[in-house]
């Protein structure tokens, strides 16, 4: 099964070492997008702008496959 790797990116980046086995990329989108809406509520009083944030999908070479932003979610 493929290795996905979930980095945050905002005004200080924070790097997934651990990373995630999924079927598919397509799966791995769907959990960026939960990972979002759990990082949402846990920070929403703190953060009023989102447009900045995103998630960076990368495959086991950490090679990007996908920005997902904070802002479509």
């Amino acid at each position: 099964m493929p290795h996905y790797y979930f980095n945050v990116r905002n005004h200080v980046d924070s790097d997934d070492f651990d990373g995630r086995e999924l079927p598919n990329l397509e799966i791995a989108i769907e959990e960026a997008h939960k990972d979002i809406v759990d990082i949402k509520r846990a920070r929403f009083e703190m953060i009023g702008d989102w447009q900045r944030w995103s998630i960076e999908i990368c495959d086991h070479e950490h090679l990007l496959l996908k920005v997902v932003p904070f802002s479509l979610s």
